[in-house]
């Protein structure tokens, strides 16, 4: 499975098992964000930490669970985000738009 979600009390993790996220995931992604907020959970933790290569489809996906989180008054947050993501994110300003920080 190239997804896979834990429930870690009120916050769940959404992990990325794959090295290039294409956006083709978008939709399974995105009914992972709502059907997680559905369950009336408020934070949602995104894992990058297998993930080497983003296209814009990929940061169109990430920036619209992001809304729907945020619109939904629940956190977003990315974990594990790699240097070559990290890049990516930074030339188009979303590092300084999306929280992040490294894996415990």
């Amino acid at each position: 499975m190239e997804i896979s979600t834990s429930d870690q009390g009120n916050s769940t993790l959404i992990k990325f098992n794959k090295k290039q996220l294409l956006g083709t995931e978008g939709v399974e992604f995105q009914d992972y964000v709502l059907n997680t907020l559905d369950k009336g959970i408020h934070s949602i933790v995104i894992d990058l930490s297998n993930v080497e290569y983003v296209t814009s489809w990929a940061i169109g996906m990430l920036v619209h669970a992001f809304t729907t989180t945020t619109n939904r008054n629940a956190n977003f947050e990315l974990v594990g985000v790699t240097n070559k993501v990290k890049e990516i994110l930074s030339k188009v300003k979303l590092d300084t738009i999306f929280p992040m920080r490294d894996v415990h």
